[in-house]
Parts: C-alpha cells; sequence; structure tokens
C-alpha cells in the first residue's frame, strides 16, 4: 500500500501576525513621512501668509503715523500755526521693549488736515479742519488698526488729549477713508521710539517710532516664530510728544 507523501501547504497564524506587523510598520513610516511633509508644507504656508499680511498691516501703520500731526491753523501769510498739542500715547506695557500681547490697547494718537479761516480780501471762505483718531488695540493675540473720524468709535479708555482739537476749528464725523484691519497670531509686540538726528530745518525735529512684532504658529506641535519691524520717521515731534500710560492701561473686555 502507498503512503501519500505530499504535504498540505498553507500559512500559519505566525506568519500572518508577522506579516501583519510588518505592514503595520511600513504603513506607520509611511503616514509619519506624509505627516511630517504636510506639517512642513503647513507651516511654510503660515510663515508666507503671516508676513505677507504684516508687512502689508505695518505699510498702513507706517504711512498713518507719518501722518500724525498737531493741529495747525494756516496763517494770512501761508505759514502753519500750531493750535494745540496732540501727543502719540503708547501703553507702557510694551513700550521700548518686547512683551507678550495682552487684551489692552496698545497705541493712541491722531490726524488732522490744518484749519484755513477765511480771507475776505483774497476771496478765500473758511475751511475747517478734519480730525481722525488711530488705534492700535490687541484682543486674543490679534491686532487691530483703524481709522475713523467719529469719536464715539474710538474706545471709550481713550486719551482725551487725541480728541482735543477745538471743534471749532476742526470737524469730527468725516468718515472718508476710515477702515479697519486685523492681523493675527501675534505673541509679542514693542514699540521703541529714538530722537533723529536734526535735519536742515531745525524747527522741524523727527522722532523715529519703531514697531516690532513677534508671530507664534497657534497649531505647530513646536515653537514655529516669525518677527517683522517696520520704523515711521515722524517730522515735526520731540521725544516729549510720545507719552505713555502704566503698563495694563486700555484693558480691552
Amino acid at each position: 500500500m502507498l503512503k501519500n507523501t505530499s504535504r498540505r501547504s498553507g500559512i500559519t497564524l505566525v506568519e500572518i501576525l508577522i506579516a501583519t506587523s510588518v505592514f503595520s510598520l511600513f504603513m506607520i513610516s509611511v503616514f509619519g513621512v506624509f505627516e511630517y511633509s504636510r506639517a512642513g508644507f503647513e507651516t511654510g504656508s503660515w510663515r508666507i501668509q503671516r508676513q505677507k499680511n504684516a508687512q502689508t498691516f505695518l505699510l498702513r501703520l507706517k504711512d498713518l503715523l507719518e501722518r500724525s500731526n498737531h493741529p495747525y491753523q494756516v496763517a494770512p501769510n501761508g505759514a502753519t500755526v500750531r493750535v494745540s498739542t496732540s501727543p502719540i500715547v503708547v501703553n507702557d506695557a510694551w513700550f521700548n521693549k518686547v512683551a507678550s500681547t495682552t487684551n489692552n490697547g496698545i497705541m493712541y494718537f491722531s490726524i488732522t488736515s490744518p484749519y484755513v479761516p477765511e480771507q475776505p480780501e483774497l476771496g478765500q471762505k473758511e475751511r475747517k479742519g478734519v480730525w481722525k483718531g488711530v488705534g492700535l488695540d490687541c484682543k486674543d493675540k490679534t491686532l487691530k488698526l483703524y481709522l475713523t473720524g467719529v469719536w464715539d468709535q474710538m474706545p471709550a479708555h481713550t486719551p482725551a488729549e487725541i480728541g482735543s482739537p477745538d471743534t471749532t476749528m476742526f470737524e469730527f464725523g468725516k468718515t472718508d477713508g476710515d477702515f479697519i484691519m486685523s492681523l493675527s497670531d501675534v505673541a509679542a509686540a514693542g514699540v521703541y521710539v529714538a530722537a533723529a538726528t536734526q535735519t536742515a530745518d531745525i524747527k522741524r525735529p523727527t522722532v523715529f517710532l519703531t514697531v516690532e512684532l513677534l508671530f507664534e504658529h497657534p497649531k505647530s506641535r513646536q515653537t514655529v516664530q516669525i518677527a517683522e519691524t517696520m520704523t515711521a520717521a515722524i517730522v515735526d515731534r520731540e521725544l516729549a510728544a510720545i507719552e505713555t500710560r502704566s503698563a495694563g492701561s486700555f484693558p480691552i473686555p
């Protein structure tokens, strides 16, 4: 009688477990590479977008700062005469240092066009100046920059000196050009002020005001930061015209 010498082939449970483990390790490595690539792409996109937004934001702030001024009246001979003093007010929490952002106002100032009095002999009618208020606030790591011609639209804690021009000479309520813009992921900020070298016209001193912002990626597992700075040259300003308020001023609920 012949014996059946053929052996039955098959896959054992141990072999299945080994194959499954190898496949799992392979898939984990694949997904790890994918996640690393995705995170790198997201971080790079965040950097590009945040830098672009920050540069636009800071350029707008620079333009406003360089237009900030004291209220003036145009004299009959064409010269400008200062009517009153309007400071740039900075929260001391960020004055000449970089500090973490909190829910507070950072800086306030005003922009006014000059008052032109009536001059009948020249056929010139009275033309009132126009007041604009500017604020830079921070809440939940988001900066808000705004320009408004309506005093009531400024925060209640805005220093009174920002809106102090004589209402018989300067108009409030003009909304042409008013805007609001925001910038997110701002982890820290700083406002630095220094007197510039006198220009040829020694009667018009200049102050350099630099704003430094530090951004932090809100979702990255590792700390990802970028910094952007802007310097504005503010003519007809002395250091005394840059005033500070104690840290914690201008709270924003």
